[in-house]
């Protein structure tokens, strides 16, 4: 039996505690277990927050779309693989599962164009920048600038694989 871990704190690791099953929908065939409890949940956070975020941060526009592309590319080569683990899992048809598969890496590779299309900055600019006062020395431009801190993302069912991306690719 299959034991599902988690990417936490930069390693895989299965949780402890008692191991819940997770079954075919359809045969009812128990398919893997998780275990869910033991995780620390204030280091995770201390680890996104002094470790992750920082990373990401680090990295321009252009280089986090490259990411994207590659995992886009990485998802795709396990296409078939994927898929039938969509199945099994959800209990839906294979055209259910390559719109979910599909999905995940249509939507990466577009976050990924974005990027590259912003470029080299680690900001957004909003606007054209503006002359405020009677001379060019005094003007302005609003940016965005990414948020510190860390971001919980709640996701459906219906879709794992590209609502999981979906969220992923934007933060």
């Amino acid at each position: 039996m299959i034991t599902l871990e988690s990417y936490v704190l930069g390693r895989w690791q299965a949780g402890d505690g008692s191991p819940r099953p997770i079954t075919n929908p359809t045969t009812e065939e128990p398919i893997a277990e998780i275990r869910s409890g033991g995780f620390d949940f204030e280091a995770i956070v201390r680890f996104g927050r002094e470790t992750g975020g920082p990373a990401l941060r680090e990295l321009t526009f252009a280089q986090r779309g490259e990411l994207l592309k590659a995992l886009s590319k990485a998802i795709y080569a396990c296409r078939d693989e994927l898929l039938d683990l969509s199945i099994e899992n959800g209990g839906g048809t294979r055209g259910d599962a390559k719109f979910d598969v599909d999905g995940a890496t249509g939507t990466l590779a577009s976050y990924a164009a974005f990027a590259k299309e912003i470029g080299t900055d680690h900001f957004l600019r909003d606007g054209e920048g503006l002359q405020l006062g009677r001379t060019a020395r005094f003007w302005g431009q609003h940016v965005l600038v990414p948020r510190q801190g860390v971001a919980v993302h709640v996701n459906a069912f219906n879709f794992p694989a590209w609502n999981m991306c979906e969220k992923m690719a934007c933060a």
